[in-house]
């Protein structure tokens, strides 16, 4: 028998490269642990029946010839599947997180350094040329979303954007990603999200903003990774770590979200013996209680070594641009409905130049609707790069009396933009004042 396996708590990234696994291994099957996340369960009883999947006790006693893990390589979060682990001939695994002293040996092992451990199976899907029904790229693509906060973390690598665009083009349906990805709270996480919002405290570090808290439940919290996301979300943090207890028991619950290459989160959970990745980690503490645990949270948020702020930390991306050859119709159109004030307007894949509010009005009122946006934007663009200090843009903007700066690449693409409001920001948060 062969067999696919992932980790206990079975979210959507690691569901996903299971898939992708028995796509390129089609004679293996599909074992769940016995725990699965809240939203993967809410799925799987809509579609378990296509993905046939069986439980730990029906693969025990059976021969195992080979195990293939996706989305971890933590032996300790394997612990339903140690038995067929050691008995099996070969061990494959497909993983995207960093190295940990607990990893199991492998026979042999394809690690990437990406955002989504379903990009890792999906390059191998393409470079096999197998095929996907539409069903399957929407599972997939769940992953990819799931695992990259719908492409915004700073873990997203541009093989995950490939991933997802490919995906999409096999038929992957976003209403059903996010039909999954933006499930309502059960009223234990409703409470939760009310206590962190209310509770958490914001440590400024050289223009991060970290936000750390300790709750207690009468019970446990299903689902309370995701509350945490939400926290980081609603408060515009760069990263959030929370110490949950439930009452009665020794075991505190740290979960940490990250979106910045300044704080590894998988770099705190260690602290306890956890694991995960950069924007994702957690851990148990044992023997202690919440309050222990939010202390030594905040003594390793203010004794870490920092590197100065850079563009590419807080500029916005994805970021809207339009073709050089938009109609000012369409352009004044988009302008409004994205409500901004000024947009890059590229050519071939670059930037060429940038048109404000104030280029439209002035070419609107010459009445010519059809004339394109190269015939009145600026083409003089100031931009940055995403290496440069934000106290360099800002005397940039400062210099050219600009309020936003188009973030460009070596080759010369549009990635982001960062705007006067961005690093002030930054800055006054930092100095504990407002501006």
């Amino acid at each position: 028998m062969n067999i696919i396996i992932s980790h206990q708590n079975t979210d959507f990234d690691a569901l996903a490269a299971m898939l992708g696994a028995r796509k390129l291994y089609p004679d293996h099957r599909l074992v769940l642990p016995s725990a699965v996340s809240p939203p993967v369960r809410r799925y799987l009883a809509l579609h378990k029946d296509w993905l046939t999947v069986l439980e730990p006790a029906q693969i025990r006693g059976e021969s195992i010839e080979e195990v293939v893990v996706v989305d971890t390589r933590d032996g300790g979060r394997l612990t339903d599947f140690a038995e067929a682990l050691d008995a099996a001939v070969r061990v494959t695994v497909y993983d995207h997180h960093p190295p940990g002293d607990n990893d199991i040996e492998a026979t042999r092992a394809v690690i990437e350094p990406v955002g989504s451990c379903a990009t890792v199976l999906f390059e191998r899907l393409e470079q096999e040329g197998v095929e996907l029904h539409p069903r399957e790229a929407t599972l997939m693509m769940l992953g990819v979303y799931a695992d990259t906060g719908s492409l915004s973390f700073p873990s997203t690598d541009f093989r995950d954007l490939r991933a997802a665009a490919y995906l999409r083009k096999s038929g992957a349906s976003l209403p059903v990603v996010n039909r999954y990805l933006q499930q309502e709270f059960s009223p234990q996480q409703q409470r939760l999200l009310v206590a962190l919002m209310n509770g958490i405290e914001v440590i400024h570090r050289d223009g991060l903003r970290v936000g750390i808290a300790g709750c207690t439940s009468a019970d446990y919290v299903k689902g309370a990774a995701m509350v945490v996301e939400r926290t980081l979300q609603l408060m515009g943090l760069d990263a959030c770590f929370v110490a949950l207890q439930q009452k009665g028991r020794d075991v505190v619950q740290v979960i940490g979200r990250s979106k910045t290459r300044h704080l590894d989160a998988a770099a705190v959970a260690a602290i306890w013996d956890g694991g995960g990745h950069r924007s994702a980690a957690a851990a148990r503490a044992r023997s202690a209680d919440h309050q222990q645990v939010v202390d030594r949270l905040t003594e390793y948020v203010e004794q870490m070594e920092l590197e100065p702020l850079e563009v590419g930390d807080i500029m916005s991306c994805p970021v809207q641009v339009v073709p050089h050859d938009m109609s000012l119709e369409q352009l004044k159109t988009n302008l409004e409905r994205w409500g901004v004030s000024g947009v890059p307007v590229e050519r071939d894949g670059r930037l060429d130049g940038v048109v404000s509010q104030r280029d439209v009005d002035k070419a609107a009122s010459r009445g010519d609707w059809s004339v394109p946006a190269a015939g009145f934007m600026s083409h003089q663009v100031v931009t940055a790069n995403p290496d440069d200090s934000i106290e360099a843009a800002l005397e940039v903007m400062t210099d050219e009396d600009v309020g936003r700066l188009p973030v460009v690449d070596d080759e010369g693409e549009i990635i982001g933009i960062v705007s006067r409001s961005d690093i002030l920001r930054r800055i006054y948060d930092d100095a504990g004042g407002g501006w």
